[in-house]
């Protein structure tokens, strides 16, 4: 009876997941989990220098003792005292600091700015002392002539008796000769005397206006040679003070800017004396011993262990789901094979009557 029971009664679905219990029960495996890794990622270090120990304070709190080794424990001791001789001269350091503004009363004052005024005006180029004064060539032309004159009139002043006595020697001749005077050959030998005469009075008064221009030259050229010189002496002297002032200036300049350098590295030293103690305490305050350093680095890291991975209990009711609804249409599956069978029988018997 209770195979025809099950035959015609429907299988049950499997109930729904209740996925809040699940998941309460998985955050739980979790952190049963993290406190498994903690645990393991916690163990006690031992090396030659020191001991590291970890102990849990509260539930989920733990406290990491490091113990240094007895030699090193005694040089952490020395150098913690060392330290503190640092900071006392650090302190004595800052406290010879200035605070105060810089006083530079009692340096070299600033220089003020320089003027040119200081070294004399600027020299200027004058030509009134020279004492060669150009000619005008109407006063030079006059002084030329009456040379030329002067020196003609010289000349014929000493050729005028030469001609006479030439002219006496001549009539002499003449009249001794038998030809009269008046005659035609008397007249043409006195014509022929007085043509040579004026010849040489010209040729004279060439000679004299040519030492004339002669004179006239070299008077002008001693005058251009005088002016010339006296021209380049100022020049000289006008040069001379010229670079004479260039150089004061330069000096007083020089002075000016050694003066501010001075002043400047008055300041300098001034300040660097400001900031040496400054620079020193920096120093000793920035200096640490090596267990100084190991102490402010910590005790050494450990690799975190590897904990057991929490279980997925979200999937294992997965599983168990597809399994149970598996089996429910098992079972429909059954049914309905079971219930066909009867009919099939009675079918076929049907049909064979």
């Amino acid at each position: 009876m209770g195979f025809i029971k099950d035959l015609f009664s429907s299988p049950k679905p499997p109930p729904p997941v209740d996925f809040g219990a699940i998941g309460r029960q998985q955050q739980a495996a979790n952190v049963e989990a993290a406190r498994v890794g903690a645990k393991l990622a916690r163990p006690d270090v031992v090396t030659p220098f020191s001991t590291t120990t970890f102990r849990e304070t509260a539930p989920d709190q733990y406290l990491a003792t490091q113990t240094l080794a007895q030699p090193y424990e005694g040089l952490r001791r020395g150098e913690a005292g060392i330290q503190g001789q640092i900071q006392d001269l650090t302190a004595d350091r800052l406290g010879q600091v200035p605070t105060g503004a810089l006083d530079v009363s009692g340096f070299q004052s600033e220089p003020t700015r320089f003027d040119y005024g200081s070294v004399g005006a600027q020299p200027t180029y004058d030509t009134s002392g020279a004492t060669y004064e150009l000619p005008s060539y109407g006063g030079l032309d006059a002084y030329t002539t009456d040379a030329a004159n002067q020196f003609f009139n010289r000349a014929v002043s000493r050729l005028n008796p030469q001609f006479d006595r030439a002219e006496t020697r001549l009539r002499t001749q003449l009249i001794n000769s038998g030809i009269p005077e008046g005659s035609d050959a008397y007249n043409e030998e006195f014509r022929l005397f007085r043509q040579g005469k004026d010849d040489a009075l010209s040729d004279l008064a060439s000679q004299a206006v040519f030492q004339g221009q002669t004179l006239q030259s070299n008077i002008l050229g001693n005058i251009l040679t005088g002016r010339t010189q006296q021209l380049g002496e100022i020049g000289t002297e006008y040069d001379v003070a010229q670079a004479r002032r260039g150089q004061q200036i330069a000096e007083a300049q020089q002075q000016v800017a050694l003066d501010r350098e001075a002043r400047d590295r008055q300041i300098a030293e001034a300040v660097r004396l400001r900031q040496l103690p400054l620079s020193e305490a920096a120093g000793l305050i920035t200096g640490t011993t090596p267990f100084s350093q190991a102490a402010a680095i910590g005790p050494p890291r450990v690799s975190p262990a590897t904990g057991p991975a929490p279980v997925d209990l979200g999937a294992i009711a997965g599983l168990q789901q597809q399994d149970a609804l598996a089996r429910f249409q098992g079972a429909q599956q059954r049914q309905a094979t079971a219930l066909g069978v009867p009919t099939t029988l009675l079918a076929a018997r049907l049909g064979a009557g």
